[in-house]
């Protein structure tokens, strides 16, 4: 391993982070892992880069040096970024698979048990198809989650940076429920945030903050779009400050005027949701039992409003599409996986109000030794303007 005075992490993290994985590996049988997923590479390297819609891949063997396989433009970033001694890099008009391949056999490893990623976004059927053409000797293995597993449990170190961004975000949110005002524009709106939030310590997110308004806040995943606010509209905003690549999002509903009446219930029920899920969160609770509290209240209620999601997703170490970590956890109906301390969500019980927009006060938390922590803490009201 390189030291490097600029890491994220001291080099123990990393070398924690690898002896996890290799004993992990050493119960599948591996002799080495492919990852090609951004997030894994991040976690295990210190790498990152907007670039991954080209082919970028981490061979980490059982024993001896891990070997990075990157486009030859984000080699610098590499050499910046990483403790890694090896790269081996490919150019523009090379087969970024035939790199992959011929460096396996550079370190003998192409005819070993061989992990890799079959669910990476980032590693297609095809270029699947024809690393298993040029190994044809090795033995390959789907394992998909291997590295995940350890991403779930977040170190203190971890922990203190997520804290960091979150002071990012609360700005960020404060900005933009100060901006909310009948005549100005959703762009206005998102302007603000994003300036205090980068003022605040935040570095690029991985999905840009949603600003909907009016009929626009009933469109999933609706972002700024120029539209003016008027009187009577609904106003959804969430973002998520980040700090080398870790994330911590937040949520708010708000309102141009007086809302209506039926707002006020479905604000109380909301508030109790989440109170009863931060009560219930603690070690040993499964994951589905914590969404049925949330779910349960919301099902409950008079007014008519539904939870069309899940109640939390893991969060942590994000890189575009998403700023969160759902596909190794979430909380959600059924799901029986252990909550354990360490673990960090963003928590979102909310409703959604037909004809009107939707409600929540979500925070990013960690699970404690004994309960839950609050990592973003802003004021969890409906705010009126």
């Amino acid at each position: 391993m390189r030291q490097r005075a600029d890491l994220v992490f001291p080099l123990l993290e990393y070398e924690r982070r690898l002896t996890a994985l290799r004993e992990r590996m050493a119960t599948r049988g591996l002799d080495a892992v492919i990852t090609t997923i951004p997030e894994n590479i991040c976690y295990l390297s210190g790498f990152e880069s907007p670039g991954h819609y080209y082919f970028n891949a981490l061979i980490v063997p059982i024993q001896g040096e891990p070997v990075a396989v990157p486009r030859q433009l984000e080699v610098s970033g590499y050499e910046e970024l990483t403790w890694l001694e090896n790269i081996r890099f490919y150019t523009d008009t090379e087969d970024p698979i035939h790199k992959l391949y011929t460096t396996l056999v550079e370190f003998d490893l192409h005819y070993k048990r061989l992990g890799y990623e079959k669910n990476s976004w980032f590693f297609t059927a095809a270029q699947q198809d024809r690393l298993f053409a040029y190994c044809s000797p090795a033995t390959f293995v789907d394992c998909s989650g291997l590295v995940e597993a350890g991403r779930l449990i977040k170190s203190e170190v971890e922990i203190d940076l997520m804290r960091q961004a979150a002071r990012a975000t609360e700005a960020g949110m404060r900005a933009g429920v100060e901006a909310v005002a009948a005549g100005v524009t959703e762009n206005d709106i998102a302007a603000e945030i994003h300036y205090a939030m980068i003022k605040a310590g935040s570095e690029w997110p991985s999905i840009q903050p949603f600003v909907a308004s009016g009929y626009r806040g009933a469109i999933g995943h609706a972002t700024w779009a120029g539209r003016t606010l008027e009187e009577g509209d609904c106003v959804m905003l969430e973002l998520a400050g980040c700090l080398k690549r870790y994330h911590a999002p937040l949520m708010r509903s708000g309102f141009v005027g007086e809302p209506d009446p039926v707002v006020k219930t479905a604000e109380q029920v909301v508030h109790e949701a989440f109170e009863a899920t931060v009560a219930a969160i603690k070690p040993g609770v499964s994951a589905g039992e914590v969404d049925a509290v949330a779910r349960g209240i919301i099902a409950a209620s008079q007014f008519g409003g539904t939870q069309a999601s899940r109640t939390a997703y893991s969060v942590g170490i994000g890189l575009p599409p998403d700023w969160g970590e759902g596909q190794i956890l979430s909380i959600q109906p059924k799901e029986p996986r252990l909550l354990e301390a360490n673990m960090t969500f963003h928590l979102l019980p909310w409703v959604q109000l037909p004809g009107i927009g939707g409600i929540s006060f979500s925070e990013t938390i960690r699970v404690t030794e004994t309960g839950c922590e609050l990592l973003t803490n802003f004021d969890r009201s409906v705010f009126v303007k």
